[in-house]
């Protein structure tokens, strides 16, 4: 009994092996419960049958339910040695089991015990100990266990980092080398039980034995998981899948490339008062797992450069202030992104990445040129002067000109140079001198910790653009204004507008056809020169509308409309194609009993022509009185106005 008690004591350390003698039976009367284990070869497994006690006694079945109990397997012989923890903390009868149900019951534990090692015998026993009564355990029968010896690397370990998961794993001592190393990846936890059905992928066949770790590069493909991975040596005729050591992973490794994307808008506002610049992008991301990544550049960025870092932040929020240190003057472009807890984030800009506006963030007090003046001299040279008081040697001074009206933006200006911001004044020579001119200076230049020259394009009235424009002529040019418009058109069915300097193509026109010259309104002169190629007037009038025949073999004319001051000139032109009457053979033949014809009735013939004749002039003053009448009924109501 002593003996017993010493036993039990070593068990509830667990880890201590066991010393003492026992004296071992296949069952033990404290409680009655029946223990007994069977090992079956072709499985490599143990079967553990507990019986509870048959009984009447409620008092032993209630005891029973509430009792916990742990199983540990021993080397048998008078010195037993403590292998391994089976179980602990296992209760058999339960509270909701009636005492009927709990008596007799039967209960198996089916156990792949290790492999003996090298142990002098393969001879077991297992120990069932009442957690709460330290002397009542009861030990099992002997058991040969007779499996294999694993087969397996050990201490199989996972990391993910950039990108990469290396796998790391030992080998037993003196383990031997024919084998092959296969690696396989899966999605839950590997087992002795579960491992021929459940899915897996082979990552490997080729490792060399001998290997202790391997690389998996996921950069080619996009990866976001939890996983699994086995180590298993594959012999000639077998691989050890039992998974009886540390050879699969017990807990997945997180493998994750996959970076989150941000999209929204961002803007950036500076505020000269408090010199801090507010970042907003309006909604933030509720995820743990988040973080919101600030980037500033000092110029429009094409990616994010990581160190242009200016602050990280927590993804819920949507703002920042970023206080802007003394003695700065810069342009800034702010952008954001998300980064995950692996370190994944988006460094590509693209149209939806949220950057902002460029903002124009000052903490220095003098930042442009002051008191800008312009003065021209007699030759026509003009010269922009103005204050520098930046204190910036390496400034530049960018001189503008503008003839539209006062430099608020730099669009559609005139760069005139480039000088240095020291020199406090511009030389400028006006090739098109105007009536009115207006100037601006701005500058380029490095400021504060910027390293970078940069342009400040920002303009203000009086200071560094003028407010007044500057006269650039002697006398006012006077801009020429025509109070009339005119028009031609031709019977043919061409119309276009005339204006000054114009030149005008009619197309085709035979004999007969009109070409009509209008103005809105009645005019001193309308006249066509060197139609004739003789440098006269050869049609004129003192009216609104000129018209004539296009018969005439210059194809040209010279136009000239004239009504006070008011002039313009144009050219008019077209291809004029004469009628061509064609003789054939037939109508030679009957020349003679045609002139026979015309002797009897040379009266008639005579009478003939001429009413031919007439009615001819005829039409043609009526197209022509259809064609004023026309040009009349087209004149516009201003025009009408006009001569009333």
């Amino acid at each position: 009994m002593r003996c017993a008690v010493l036993f039990t004591s070593l068990l509830l350390l667990s880890t201590i092996p066991l010393s003492t003698n026992v004296t071992a039976s296949g069952s033990d009367q404290n409680y009655g419960i029946t223990f007994t284990a069977s090992f079956d070869n072709s499985t490599e497994m143990t079967t553990l049958n507990i019986t509870m006690p048959e009984t009447n006694n409620a008092t032993l079945l209630d005891e029973l339910k509430d009792e916990p109990f742990s199983i540990f397997r021993i080397l048998a012989g008078d010195w037993p040695v403590l292998v391994e923890t089976i179980a602990t903390d296992i209760n058999f009868c339960t509270q909701g089991m009636s005492n009927s149900e709990c008596s007799g019951a039967n209960f198996q534990i089916e156990h792949f015990p290790k492999p003996s090692g090298d142990h002098e015998t393969d001879d077991f026993q297992y120990i069932l100990q009442s957690n709460m009564t330290s002397n009542v355990f009861i030990i099992s029968n002997s058991v040969e266990e007779t499996a294999p010896h694993t087969m397996s690397v050990e201490n199989l370990s996972a990391i993910y980092s950039d990108g990469v998961t290396d796998l790391t794993w030992d080998y037993p001592t003196e383990s031997d080398m024919n084998h092959s190393i296969m690696i396989y990846s899966h999605d839950s936890p590997a087992t002795r039980e579960n491992w021929d059905s459940m899915p897996k992928t082979i990552v490997s066949s080729s490792v060399l034995a001998g290997t202790t770790n391997y690389q998996i590069d996921h950069s080619g493909t996009s990866v976001e998981r939890e996983i699994y991975y086995s180590v298993t040596l594959l012999y000639p005729t077998s691989e050890d899948t039992r998974f009886l050591g540390s050879n699969t992973l017990t807990s997945p490794v997180w493998e994750d490339n996959v970076a989150p994307l941000f999209i929204g808008e961002l803007s950036a506002t500076f505020d000269p008062e408090t010199d801090t610049t507010t970042i907003d992008w309006e909604e933030g991301v509720q995820d743990e797992d988040l973080t919101i990544n600030i980037y500033r550049s000092s110029m429009a960025p094409e990616t994010i450069d990581p160190n242009t870092l200016v602050a990280e932040v927590d993804a819920a929020q949507s703002s920042y202030e970023l206080e802007i240190p003394l003695g700065e003057h810069r342009q800034s472009w702010y952008a954001i992104s998300l980064q995950d807890s692996q370190g994944n984030e988006v460094m590509e800009l693209t149209e939806s990445s949220p950057v902002s506006d460029p903002v124009i963030e000052t903490t220095i007090s003098t930042t442009t040129v002051s008191g800008i003046e312009t003065e021209r001299y007699a030759d026509g040279t003009v010269v922009i002067s103005w204050g520098d008081n930046t204190n910036n040697p390496t400034a530049l001074a960018k001189v503008w000109r503008s003839i539209s009206g006062p430099i608020d933006s730099l669009d559609e200006v005139e760069e005139l140079g480039i000088t240095n911001l020291s020199n406090e004044q511009f030389t400028h020579n006006p090739l098109n001198a105007q009536d009115e001119a207006w100037y601006a200076v701005t500058i380029v230049a490095a400021w504060g910790s910027e390293q970078n020259p940069w342009h400040d394009e920002r303009l203000f009235s009086g200071e560094n653009s003028l407010s007044q424009p500057l006269r650039e002529t002697d006398e006012e040019i006077e801009e020429i204004v025509v109070n009339f418009t005119s028009s031609v058109m031709t019977t043919t069915g061409q119309r276009a507008n005339l204006s000054d300097g114009a030149m005008v193509t009619l197309g085709t026109m035979h004999e007969g056809d009109m070409i009509v010259i209008s103005a809105s309104s009645t005019v001193s002169n309308i006249s066509c020169q060197d139609i004739d190629g003789e440098g006269t007037s050869i049609y004129s009038q003192s009216d609104w509308a000129l018209s004539f025949s296009a018969n005439k073999s210059a194809e040209k004319c010279l136009g000239l409309i004239v009504d006070g001051d008011d002039e313009i000139g144009f050219i008019l032109t077209w291809d004029y194609v004469e009628t061509v009457v064609d003789n054939d053979a037939e109508e030679r033949d009957q020349d003679e009993e045609r002139d026979d014809d015309e002797n009897r009735d040379g009266s008639k013939s005579r009478d003939g022509d001429g009413m031919e004749t007439v009615a001819t002039v005829i039409l043609t003053i009526i197209i022509l009185a259809l064609l004023v009448y026309l040009l009349v009924m087209m004149r516009t109501p201003e025009y009408t106005e006009e001569e009333e």
